[in-house]
């Protein structure tokens, strides 16, 4: 009589598996970023030729999201620098009699640096963590792949309204940015300093040119577009994972903060040497 052996138990792992692991794992989440990019530029030029249409609820509900909502924050907080930056070059003019040098220097780091940076973090914030948590959330409750048994393209469905809002709004708070700090700088400098307002307009127009104005504009573009496929990227790694929801926001802020500086520096080594 043979003696049977005993039966080995079948572990089944139930842990869920988030996608963009591994050593390969960056590779995947560029491939990703790049098809999504690919997405919503197929889906802007078709819009232009009039063979597509946006999505004009969501495109509304996101300029209120990355826009109108933000507002308050990018005055406020514009105001703020404006201030503090009058006050500081208020120190600097009582101590050197150059305040042309200064204010052109002032100036040039508002525009060009500050209001830039500023602007993407603060849309990295609302529109960028919102972004990746909707995305989250329709990878781990299974509607993505509902959008897409229905024949509808998820990355094109939640980022392409999305994006072009962020990128419309990163242009409108640049400049309005800029107007802000550089008004609240002014006013400081002329009623603590006693620095005429020719003069500040003259270092103004010396500071900046037009191919300066026109970096400043499209820097926070540029960061609009990074935040948007780091948070899809971000949102779609999450996986079936509940936990994921939470761990896409932190993982989006964090990135795109990070992008947004390099960024930031690749452009000042490429376009100022």
């Amino acid at each position: 009589m043979t003696q049977s052996r005993p039966s080995r138990a079948i572990r089944i792992d139930t842990q869920p598996r988030r996608p963009f692991r591994g050593p390969a794992g960056w590779i995947e989440g560029l491939g990703l970023a790049g098809l999504a990019l690919l997405s919503c530029g197929g889906l802007y030029l078709r819009i232009l030729a009039g063979r597509s249409r946006l999505d004009l609820p969501a495109f509304a509900a996101s300029l209120r999201q990355a826009g109108l909502s933000i507002l308050p924050a990018i005055t406020l907080t514009s105001v703020a620098v404006g201030l503090i930056l009058g006050r500081q070059t208020q120190r600097i003019l009582d101590q050197f009699d150059l305040p042309g040098l200064v204010l052109v220097s002032v100036i040039h780091a508002v525009v060009m640096e500050f209001v830039p940076i500023l602007v993407g973090i603060l849309v990295a914030g609302r529109a960028g963590v919102a972004l990746a948590v909707r995305q989250a959330t329709l990878t781990v409750s299974g509607e993505m792949d509902g959008l897409l048994a229905n024949g509808i393209d998820p990355i094109r469905f939640t980022l392409g309204p999305v994006l072009l809002s962020m990128l419309l709004m990163s242009f409108a708070f640049a400049v309005w940015g800029s107007l802000v700090t550089l008004g609240a700088t002014g006013l400081w400098l002329w009623g603590r300093a006693e620095l005429p307002p020719a003069l500040f307009l003259d270092a103004l127009i010396r500071a900046l040119s037009p191919g300066d104005l026109l970096e400043a504009v499209i820097k926070p573009m540029l960061f609009a577009l990074l935040i948007g496929l780091i948070a899809t990227v971000n949102g779609t790694a999450a996986g079936r994972d509940p936990q994921g929801i939470a761990q896409a926001a932190t993982r989006t802020m964090i990135g795109a903060v990070a992008a947004i500086l390099f960024a930031d520096l690749l452009a000042i080594l490429l376009l100022r040497g």
